[in-house]
């Protein structure tokens, strides 16, 4: 009995600007440079294994899916004299949520807007490199070295976009008796300042975000926002502690007071699109994925009213993409993928979810 082959050619799209993303472009893949690459993910916003599968395979693709789809059609038709839309991506961890963010980074670059990205926001909860009590902010912390990180990655994401904008501050920032940033001064130097002096960097921070704000309601620029595992600025609890050895909570995190302040619908001229996601809060929170749960009551209360958008397992389609995809790049080279019985097995046994897929194949 021959063995049949199951593989396309139609797995990827040559349309490379996430602004032109449709309903015909579903579940096919699209190449991204790798100037975009370093602009806009060098200080993160790909999981750690799908930036190593990149390298390994010489090259950065991204499928394009409905949820990504879903998005690109709200925000091309968005009035953005309205209030900001905010957007809530949800689904099991795993299913591409992350990657869904790194589409819309994509679009919202190509679109002249102002990335404000936060790659992921537990990584300022548990992971701390050193929160110090704010000078400025009376019972708040700083993260001084992960605010520097920041303002690097906002640098690199918007670096020629800021010069072009020469957007500057509407008011006068006093960080010492002998420093100060006066209003009137491009927004750059808060940035530069901020890079090079890690006491003052987390004011930075909040500074510009403020700054962004109004210079949106003016209209001259439009800001999106993007942020992956926003719930855990609501998590229960920190791995910062104060020096009596009690738990300091996200909330009175000084970043977390700055990128609530963005995330309010008080604003116009931009959009904001965050995900939430099990992984990012404690293992006892970890019972359901839908927002209402992920995010808590404060949490929901604060972006009531958002649209969710669900980020499921792949599609018989996607799957099917995923897997030409990895034959293609001679990532899959066992024979039995290319056939019917092949990929029912790997459908089977990673249900069709994209990282337990891409565990799986990977020693295949």
């Amino acid at each position: 009995m021959p063995i049949t082959e199951t593989i396309t050619d139609t797995f990827r799209t040559n349309e490379l600007d996430p602004m032109n993303h449709r309903k015909d472009h579903d579940g096919r893949f699209y190449s991204i440079s790798q100037s975009v690459k370093k602009q806009l993910f060098t200080g993160g916003g790909l999981p750690k294994e799908y930036k190593e599968l990149s390298e390994t395979l010489n090259g950065l693709s991204i499928m394009v899916r409905k949820p990504a789809i879903e998005l690109i059609t709200y925000l091309n038709k968005t009035n953005f004299d309205a209030p900001v839309t905010r957007y809530v991506l949800y689904g099991k961890t795993g299913s591409g949520k992350s990657i869904s963010l790194a589409h819309i980074l994509h679009y919202g670059s190509n679109a002249g807007m102002v990335l404000v990205h936060v790659p992921w926001v537990p990584n300022w909860v548990r992971f701390p490199k050193g929160c110090t009590p704010s000078v400025i902010h009376p019972n708040m912390y700083d993260h001084p070295i992960e605010s520097v990180e920041w303002l690097r990655h906002f640098s690199t994401q918007n670096g020629l976009l800021m010069q072009k904008l020469e957007l500057k501050t509407t008011e006068t920032y006093t960080w010492s008796k002998r420093e100060m940033t006066a209003a009137g001064s491009p927004l750059s130097e808060l940035i530069d300042l901020g890079m090079n002096r890690a006491k003052y960097a987390t004011d930075c921070v909040a500074a510009l975000l403020g700054e962004l704000k109004k210079a949106a309601v003016s209209k001259r620029c439009r800001v999106l926002v993007v942020i992956d595992g926003f719930n855990a600025f609501f998590s229960p609890r920190s791995k910062v502690q104060r020096e009596d050895k009690s738990i300091v909570l996200p909330t009175e995190f000084v970043l977390t007071d700055a990128f609530l302040s963005l995330t309010r619908n008080d604003w116009t001229n931009g959009a904001i699109v965050v995900s939430v996601d099990a992984s990012a809060l404690p293992l006892e929170l970890r019972e359901s994925p839908l927002p209402r749960y992920q995010l808590g009551k404060q949490g929901f209360e604060h972006l009531d009213p958002f649209i969710p958008i669900e980020v499921p397992n792949y599609s018989e389609k996607e799957f099917h993409s995923q897997i030409d995809y990895y034959i293609e790049r001679n990532w899959l080279q066992q024979p039995k993928a290319r056939t019917d019985r092949g990929r029912a097995e790997l459908s089977f046994t990673s249900g069709n979810h994209p990282l337990s897929l891409m565990k799986l194949v990977a020693p295949y």
